[in-house]
């Protein structure tokens, strides 16, 4: 038998690069009944758009809004903060927080900081099952049959550097699973992928990729609070900033002794992992300042709304500056390879890099100071 979970919405390629809220979205979207843009009120979603329905125009306009993806994209900046992905910090010094990018690597702090499932599991509302890679095969695709016979993907991380994805089908004649691959247009094909199957991924060796999977069992109470968000907020960030990862990543880039003797080689390398790098705080503080502008429209958060708007301008400055050092290292082929080269091979190049680390750290550090203040 092959049953495929139909009108579960993608997420867009590139346009979200943390999987796990954007796999979450997908499975979310579906389990609530959201399958179709006539149950998108239009302006609720785009955090660029006012209540007149008057659009800034970068998604390509009005009657080109593909108006299910972009509640999706609403969904997604939601969860990013609520599972805490948002608020990460690497240390660029560290290969292992870099490979292959820094989306698995956030999964990875989460779970050594607490159970970031269980968290947003409960704030959603949602009983489910978790398995990992000890599970049993038959065990767990019995699971997942399961769950998708009852229309609910499940969200699978394929590993060790693949992770999460929205499993949406099964076909137990082949022992294949199916699901989406939202990067596909953008970074290339998921590599452990047998192939593709109307835009679906689909793979038998899907036990051997996985490292776990995550089975929503079905509704029940939530147990988690707008203000257990926040709270969790001010940890994590106290967390983050305690482990110091930014300011050793600054102080790496300041000490001349570690680029000694750098050849052209080393400079185009060290430029790569400054751009991936770059690519959390750039990609994930202004989601989490999408986020917090729809939470300036629920009336229940209303007392908080001056603290959301502080948090929403440092955010939003931490993208902007984070452009400066984006540029530098030559992303979005902004700068010639060569001249991205010989820039990095000076000290001052590399200080004022360091020195934008130091301001997105800093704009951490009052967003923390807000949430206290916030929170009493």
């Amino acid at each position: 038998m092959k049953k495929i979970i139909d009108h579960v919405v993608n997420y867009p390629n590139g346009g979200e690069t943390s999987r796990f809220p954007a796999s979450f979205a997908s499975a979310w979207m579906r389990i609530e009944g959201i399958t179709s843009s006539v149950q998108v009120e239009r302006w609720r979603f785009c955090e660029r758009m006012t209540s007149a329905d008057e659009c800034c125009g970068r998604c390509g306009g009005a009657k080109e809004v593909n108006w299910l993806s972009k509640y999706h994209e609403r969904v997604h900046n939601l969860y990013a903060v609520v599972s805490g992905i948002s608020l990460m910090q690497l240390d660029l010094s560290n290969e292992e927080h870099l490979t292959p990018w820094w989306g698995p690597n956030t999964n990875r702090l989460l779970d050594e900081y607490d159970d970031y499932i269980a968290f947003t599991m409960g704030f959603a509302g949602y009983a489910y099952e978790r398995f990992d890679k000890q599970a049993d095969k038959a065990k767990v695709f019995d699971a997942v049959k399961r769950s998708i016979d009852t229309d609910r993907p499940v969200m699978m991380n394929f590993g060790p550097y693949y992770d999460w994805f929205a499993v949406t089908g099964y076909d137990d004649e082949a022992g294949r699973l199916y699901g989406c691959d939202g990067s596909q247009g953008y970074w290339g094909p998921f590599p452990a992928a047998e192939g593709y199957e109307n835009e679906l991924f689909y793979m038998s060796r899907w036990y051997e990729e996985m490292t776990e999977a995550v089975v929503i069992t079905g509704k029940t109470t939530p147990s988690v609070t707008y203000d257990d968000v926040f709270q969790r907020m001010i940890r994590i960030l106290e967390t983050m900033l305690e482990k110091g990862d930014f300011k050793r990543s600054a102080s790496y880039l300041r000490e001349n002794a570690n680029f000694e003797n750098y050849d052209e080689e080393k400079c185009r390398q060290l430029a790569q992992r400054i751009d991936m790098f770059i690519g959390l705080p750039i990609d994930q503080r202004p989601v989490a300042s999408w986020c917090f502008y729809r939470l300036t429209q629920v009336d229940a958060l209303e007392d908080k709304w001056q603290f959301f708007k502080r948090i929403i301008e440092l955010y939003d400055n931490t993208h902007d500056i984070c452009f400066l050092a984006w540029r530098m290292v030559g992303a979005s082929g902004t700068a010639p390879k060569e001249e991205v080269v010989k820039a990095l091979a000076s000290p001052i190049v590399r200080r004022a890099i360091a020195d934008v680390i130091d301001i997105v750290r800093n704009n951490d550090e009052l967003v923390l100071r807000c949430l206290r203040e916030m929170m009493g």
